[in-house]
C-alpha cells in the first residue's frame, strides 16, 4: 500500500486547505522531499498522519504524555482560522487485485465550549459506514499501531533508542513485530475471565482446594502489588539518575574549564616550579661559564677574524712565491742556455723564447711587489683556524641553546606563577571536585538502586508466574471435582488450559522469530555502517528480549564503546530490521533525517537507506540536512519536492512545490 494524498485544513500551523500529492515509486524514483525550516510544520505533517489513522490512541505518542483527547484536538485547530474547524484527509491505495482506495477523513470543530469530532471512511469513493464505525479495528489490520512507529518516525526520537543502554524502550516494539502483543492481550482477557469465574464459584466439593486457591490468590495479589511498587520506585529513580548524570556532566565541564586538573596537582606544580628554577639557575651558570671563555669575546668580532685569517693565508702564499723566484730564475737561465745550444741555426727562436719568459717573469715580480699583508706566526695562524672552524661554531650553538632554553623556562615559570597565585580559583575547583565526587556517589547509588529494582522485578515476576501456574493447577482440580454441568467451572477449566497453551505458544513464537529479527538488524547495520564498523553481530534473548552487541572477535560490546554516529545508525538499523521483519509493505516517513549523524554516516544514510527503505519514502528535511552534495546524491531518487513557506504576517505556513526555491 501507499499514500496518494495528504490534505490538511486549518490543522496546526496550516491555515486553510493544503495538499500534498504523492506517488508510489516510478522506476527508481521513490522519494518525496519536503523541505522546511525549523518550526515551519514538518513534524505537524508526520503527526497529522498518526492522528488521522489512530485518533485518540495517537495522542500520547505525539505529545509524549497523557492528554485529554478533546483538549489535544482543540490545540491543533489553527489559531488564525476564521472558523474553528479542522480536518485531516488521508488517501491510501491498497496493493490488492481491485486497486482499492481508502480515504480517511477525521474532522473536528469547536461548538460553543465543546469539541465535536467525526470520522468518515470512503472506500473507492463511496462512504463505508461499517469501516467508519469500526475503523480502530480495521486500521490495526491495515497498519498496526505498534508497527507504524517503524515506518513513520522522527529521527530525533530514534535517538532515544540509541541512548537507551538496556534497549527497554524497544522491547514492546519487538513484541509488536513478533505478534506477541496480540497474544499478551489474549492472555490478559483470559486471566480476566478466570478471575470472574473464580469469584462466581462459591461452593466446591473439596473445600481444601478452595482454601488453597484462596491462599494462592492472596499471595498473587501481594506479588502484583509488590511488582507495581517496584515499577513505580524504578520509574521515580530513572529521572533522578538522568538529572544526576546531567548535573555531573555540567560539573565536570565547569571543573575542566576552570583548570581543575591543575588545582588537583598543585603540589606537583609547585615541584615543577622548583625544578624549573633549578634549571634556570643552571642555565645562568652555563651562560656565565660560556661568557668567561677566552674565545667568547672573539665571537663579537668574528668577521674581522675571518678577514684576518684570509689575509694571513694570502700572505703565506705570497711569501712562498717570493722564496721561489731565485729558483725560477735559475731554471730560466738553464733553459735559455739549452735553447742557444739547440737552435744555433735559428737564433730567432731562442730570442723569442727569451723575450716571452722575461715578460712573464717581470709580470710575476710586479704582482708580488704590489700586494702587502701582515705576517702571522704559524702558531697564531693555527689558533685562528681552530677558532673559526671549531670554537666559534660551538660557542654560537651553545649560546643559542642557552637563550632558547632560558626563554622556555621563563615562560613556563610565568604560567605556573599565574596559576599558583590564584587562590580563589583553587578554592572554586576544590569545591567543584567535592561536588563531582558527591554526584558520582549519588549516581552510583541510583544506578545500584535501579539495578536492585531490576533484580527484584525479575524475581517477583518469576514468583508471579509460578503462582499463576499454581492457581491454574488448583482451578483444574476444582473443575475436575465439580459438577460437569456447571458452566462456570467448565469455562474456568478450558480458560485455564488455554492460558497454559497460550503462555507456551508465546515463548515458542518469540524464540522462533528472534533469529530472523537478529539477522535483519545485523544485515541492516552492516549495510548502513562503515566498513570498519565495530559491531559485527547482535543477539536477542528469546525470553527477556535483551539485545547484546558483539565485535569481530565475538566479544560483548557496551553501548558506550560506540560513537554517537554508530549509535544512531544502529538505532536506525533496529527500526529498519523491525520493519523488514514485520512483513508489512508500507510507506516510510522520516522527520529530521540527519539527526546526530556525522558526515560519513550521513552519506551512508542518504545513499543506502533512503533509496531502499520503501517504495514510497517521504523525507521532511531542513535546508541544513539535505543540501549540497547530499542533495546531488539523492536527486536521482526524488519523484516530487515541496517546501513549507512561512507567512510572518499571518503566522501560518503554506505548502509550495519545489525544494527551497529550486527544482530537481
Amino acid at each position: 500500500m501507499h499514500f496518494s494524498n495528504i490534505e490538511l485544513y486549518n490543522y496546526g500551523i496550516y491555515k486553510g486547505k493544503h495538499c500534498i500529492a504523492l506517488q508510489d515509486h516510478i522506476g527508481q524514483k521513490n522519494i518525496t522531499l519536503i523541505g522546511g525550516m525549523n518550526g515551519r510544520g514538518k513534524t505537524t505533517i508526520l503527526d497529522s498522519i498518526f492522528l488521522c489513522l489512530y485518533g485518540r490512541k495517537s495522542v500520547e505518542y505525539i505529545t509524549g504524555k497523557k492528554e485529554a483527547y478533546n483538549l489535544f484536538l482543540k490545540d491543533r485547530i489553527n489559531k488564525s482560522a476564521s472558523i474553528p474547524n479542522a480536518y485531516i484527509n488521508l488517501v491510501i491505495e491498497l496493493d490488492d487485485d481491485k486497486n482499492t482506495t481508502i480515504s480517511i477523513k477525521r474532522s473536528w470543530g469547536q461548538n460553543e465550549m465543546k469539541i465535536e469530532s467525526t470520522l468518515s471512511v470512503l472506500k473507492n469513493g463511496l462512504v463505508d459506514n461499517y469501516l467508519s464505525q469500526n475503523w480502530e479495528y480495521y486500521v490495526e489490520e491495515l497498519i498496526p499501531f505498534g508497527i507504524a512507529k517503524f515506518f513513520f518516525f522522527d529521527n530525533e526520537k530514534i535517538s532515544q533508542i540509541a541512548d537507551d543502554d538496556a534497549f527497554d524502550k524497544i522491547k514492546d516494539s519487538i513484541k509488536s513485530v513478533m505478534g506477541v502483543v496480540t497474544i499478551e492481550s489474549l492472555i490478559a482477557h483470559i486471566q480476566k475471565i478466570i478471575k470472574e469465574k473464580s469469584n462466581a464459584i462459591r461452593q466446591a466439593k473439596d473445600r481444601g482446594y478452595q482454601a488453597e486457591y484462596k491462599d494462592v490468590i492472596i499471595a498473587l495479589e501481594t506479588c502484583e502489588k509488590r511488582i507495581q511498587a517496584i515499577m513505580e520506585n524504578r520509574a521515580s529513580l530513572v529521572p533522578q539518575l538522568e538529572k544526576a548524570v546531567n548535573d555531573l556532566e555540567i560539573a565536570e565541564q565547569t571543573f575542566w574549564k576552570k583548570g581543575g586538573n591543575l588545582s588537583l596537582k598543585r603540589n606537583e606544580i609547585e615541584q615543577q616550579k622548583r625544578d624549573l628554577k633549578e634549571q634556570s639557575d643552571k642555565l645562568r651558570e652555563e651562560a656565565i661559564a660560556l661568557a668567561s671563555s677566552p674565545y667568547t669575546p672573539l665571537c663579537l668580532c668574528k668577521k674581522l677574524i675571518d678577514d684576518t685569517y684570509s689575509l694571513s693565508i694570502s700572505s703565506e702564499s705570497e711569501r712562498n712565491l717570493r722564496y721561489s723566484i731565485p729558483i725560477v730564475k735559475e731554471l730560466y737561465e738553464d733553459l735559455i742556455q739549452q735553447c742557444d745550444a739547440k737552435f744555433t741555426d735559428n737564433p730567432s727562436i731562442t730570442e723569442a723564447i727569451r723575450q716571452l719568459m722575461q715578460n712573464q717573469l717581470a709580470l710575476f715580480e710586479s704582482d708580488l711587489e704590489s700586494t702587502g699583508s701582515p705576517a702571522l706566526t704559524p702558531l697564531a695562524s693555527s689558533l685562528l683556524e681552530r677558532f673559526i672552524k671549531i670554537d666559534a661554531a660551538k660557542i654560537l650553538q651553545n649560546s643559542r641553546q642557552i637563550i632558547e632554553n632560558s626563554a622556555n623556562t621563563e615562560t613556563a615559570l610565568q604560567q605556573l606563577e599565574v596559576h599558583l597565585s590564584s587562590t580563589a580559583e583553587q578554592y572554586d575547583t576544590l569545591n567543584l571536585l567535592k561536588k563531582i565526587k558527591t554526584l558520582e556517589v549519588h549516581r552510583a547509588q541510583l544506578e545500584n538502586d535501579i539495578s536492585k529494582c531490576d533484580d527484584q522485578l525479575k524475581s517477583s515476576k518469576f514468583e508471579k508466574e509460578q503462582l499463576e501456574h499454581q492457581s491454574h493447577k488448583i482451578m483444574l482440580k476444582i473443575a475436575a471435582d465439580a459438577d460437569a454441568n456447571d458452566d462456570n467451572l467448565r469455562i474456568l477449566k478450558y480458560s485455564t488450559m488455554t492460558l497454559e497453551v497460550m503462555d507456551e505458544f508465546m515463548k515458542r513464537l518469540q524464540s522462533q522469530k528472534v533469529e530472523k529479527l537478529e539477522t535483519n538488524i545485523a544485515k541492516c547495520f552492516k549495510y548502513l555502517a562503515q566498513k570498519e564498523a565495530i559491531i559485527t553481530s547482535i543477539s536477542i534473548d528469546p525470553v527477556s528480549l535483551d539485545i547484546t552487541l558483539r565485535d569481530y572477535k565475538g566479544g560483548i560490546l557496551l553501548k558506550e564503546q560506540l560513537s554517537a554516529g554508530e549509535k544512531q545508525m544502529f538505532a536506525i538499523s533496529i527500526i529498519w530490521g523491525l520493519a523488514l521483519s514485520s512483513g508489512y509493505k508500507l510507506p516510510v516517513i522520516i522527520d529530521t533525517p540527519m539527526a546526530r549523524l556525522d558526515s560519513a554516516h550521513r552519506s551512508n544514510f542518504i545513499n543506502k537507506y533512503l533509496p531502499n527503505a520503501s517504495s514510497q519514502v517521504l523525507v521532511l528535511s531542513t535546508d541544513e540536512e539535505i543540501y549540497g552534495k547530499y542533495l546531488e546524491d539523492i536527486k536521482e531518487y526524488v519523484e516530487a519536492t515541496y517546501t513549507l513557506v512561512y507567512n510572518e504576517e499571518e503566522k501560518c505556513s503554506s505548502i509550495w512545490t519545489g525544494y527551497f526555491g529550486g527544482t530537481l
